[in-house]
């Protein structure tokens, strides 16, 4: 009788390193969160102006459906396509900023308007009609100054020679055109929002 007598294998189990996560905001949300920054400056400095002001300004609550849409998707677009033309530019990055500025500029002004002689005295349908349409429109334009910037940087490091390697200018613009296809899908949602509202607003007694 035969025995076949094995030899014992010894296996070690090799530790699997992992890298470490990274930790802090990646590019893209630390521009918006400095985009968020401006616009909240903005804000600030709107209402500013509007408590230091003795200007008299009265705000008109429209009912029109259609008018409200169409002139709200003008004024949001408007941001929207400064945006996107002056992202294809090595300098238009600048643009980004100060929109998101002049945005919040104009939203804490109609804002603090509203409420300038306290909630107890505030008009329901001045208020439906602006702080819907200027959250979402704000958000809309703070995208649309973060893909401005990025794109902004990108042809800047491609003309003076400063990226090394990257994906393809054709697979970027793209992307850039995508994003701000959703952008501009956002900006209809906002004036719908004000058209909306406009309505609920006209309807109250």
């Amino acid at each position: 009788m035969t025995v076949n007598v094995q030899k014992r294998r010894s296996y070690r189990v090799k530790r699997v390193s992992r890298p470490a996560p990274r930790s802090g905001l990646s590019p893209a949300k630390r521009i918006y969160s400095l985009l968020t920054a401006i616009s909240a400056a903005g804000v600030f400095i709107g209402a500013c102006s509007v408590i230091n002001s003795d200007v008299p300004f009265e705000l008109r609550a429209e009912s029109g459906f259609y008018d409200s849409f169409l002139g709200s998707l003008a004024a949001v677009m408007l941001y929207v396509l400064v945006c996107f033309f002056a992202g294809m530019s090595s300098a238009g990055s600048v643009c980004g900023y100060l929109l998101c500025l002049f945005k919040g500029m104009g939203a804490g002004f109609l804002s603090a308007e509203i409420f300038r002689f306290g909630l107890a005295s505030v008009d329901l349908r001045a208020a439906f009609n602006v702080l819907p349409f200027e959250a979402v429109s704000t958000a809309a334009v703070i995208l649309a100054a973060r893909e401005n910037i990025r794109m902004s940087r990108y042809v800047s490091e491609m003309a003076f020679g400063n990226r090394n390697g990257g994906g393809d200018s054709t697979d970027c613009l793209r992307l850039y055109l995508m994003k701000f296809g959703v952008i501009t899908l956002l900006a209809v949602g906002a004036a719908l929002t004000d058209g909306l509202m406009a309505v609920a607003a006209g309807n109250m007694p």
